[in-house]
Formats: C-alpha cells, sequence, structure tokens
C-alpha cells in the first residue's frame, strides 16, 4: 500500500501564509485584524494537513503580539517614527518642565542651565512639527502654536542668554497666551489622528 502524505497544498494553508505576510505590512486595529485573520486560517489549515498553515499561524500572530505590546505602551516608538502628535506633546512637556525650574525665582547658574536645556528641547520638538498638517484638523493651532508657542519660547532662549528683560517679558508674555490657547482647546488637541507603524516600518525605523 502506498503511504498517503501528512501534508498536502490546500486554500487554508495558502490564505494564512498570505494573510501572515499582509499583517507585518498594515498598522493598528488593522493589522490585529488580518494577523487574527492568519492564525484563524492556518488553524483550519493545520487540522486538514495543509502545507504553510503553521508557518502562516506564526506570521499572524507576531503582528498581533505587536499591536498589544504597543497598546499597552510596553514598546515605545523609534525616534525616526514618532508622530506629529508625539512631538507636540514632547514640546509641552519639556516647556512645563522649564517653567517647574523657573517657578517665578532667580535662577542660578545651574538652574538656568537646567531651564536654558529644556527650553531648547521644546523649541526643537516644535520644529520638528508638520504645522500645517495639524492646522488642518485643529483649525487655529498654526497661528497660536508659530504665534505664540514657538514665538516666545524663541524671545525666552533670548532673554535668558543676553539677560534681555525685554524678551524674557515677550516671551513670557507669548507663552502664557498660548497656555491659555491650550487649555480652551485640549479636548481637540487630544483628538489628532497618529499613523498606527506597521511591524514591518517599526523594525525598518529601529535599523535606519
Amino acid at each position: 500500500m502506498t503511504a498517503v502524505s501528512n501534508s498536502r497544498w490546500g486554500l487554508w494553508g495558502i490564505f494564512s501564509i498570505f494573510l501572515g505576510l499582509a499583517s507585518w505590512f498594515f498598522g493598528g486595529f488593522l493589522s490585529l485584524i488580518i494577523g487574527l485573520g492568519a492564525v484563524g486560517t492556518g488553524f483550519f489549515g493545520s487540522r486538514m494537513h495543509q502545507k504553510l498553515s503553521q508557518a502562516g499561524m506564526l506570521l499572524g500572530a507576531v503582528p498581533v503580539l505587536f499591536f498589544n505590546l504597543m497598546n499597552i505602551g510596553i514598546v515605545p516608538l523609534p525616534a525616526s517614527l514618532e508622530s506629529d502628535k508625539s512631538h507636540l506633546v514632547n514640546s509641552i512637556n519639556a516647556s512645563i518642565r522649564a517653567f517647574d525650574v523657573l517657578k517665578g525665582k532667580k535662577l542660578e547658574r545651574k538652574e538656568k542651565r537646567v531651564f536654558l536645556d529644556h527650553c531648547r528641547k521644546a523649541l526643537r520638538e516644535a520644529k520638528t512639527v508638520n504645522i500645517a498638517k495639524l492646522e488642518r484638523q485643529v483649525p487655529g493651532f498654526k497661528s497660536h502654536y508659530e504665534g505664540e508657542f514657538i514665538t516666545g519660547m524663541e524671545s525666552l532662549i533670548k532673554g535668558y542668554e543676553d539677560s534681555d528683560f525685554g524678551s524674557k517679558f515677550k516671551g513670557g508674555l507669548l507663552l502664557d497666551k498660548w497656555a491659555i490657547w491650550n487649555r480652551k482647546n485640549n479636548r481637540r488637541l487630544s483628538k489628532i489622528k497618529e499613523p498606527d507603524p506597521s511591524l514591518f516600518a517599526f523594525i525598518f525605523g529601529i535599523i535606519r
């Protein structure tokens, strides 16, 4: 009697490997759905002893795991994939840390250096933001972020570097105006959409 092979070609296995590969190139919830599809079809394919089924299950399981780790914050984004919203939040947080150092008191040399470092970081992050793109999501953002936050931070840095009271005053005034607008529009800013990187883009971002 001729021995029958325990493994044969079938649609479940082929679909599983196709979906498993595809799940690496999509981000967010879509990668989760496709990855689970690969695991599901791979499971049925394995039950029917179809080739590629187990490979498809493994390929689909990795993006599913990646999605969950990203959602709970265990896996941080590489710097090259940080979004405009991330840079915006980083700039605001750096400015908050700067004013925590300031707190209305006269700065000693060491404190002044720390204060300026936070201010410069806030400015660097702010200049990385695609302002025109965020303006389309939050009308009015451009004039306030450029005219108040960025200009205010530039004036504040100049004021403390050159001991220029006028620049300090101008910078503080502009940043106060930004803070008022930011508080009033915090809900709209929190809804800014962030792109979800695919697993492939994440790996490429790390090695780039």
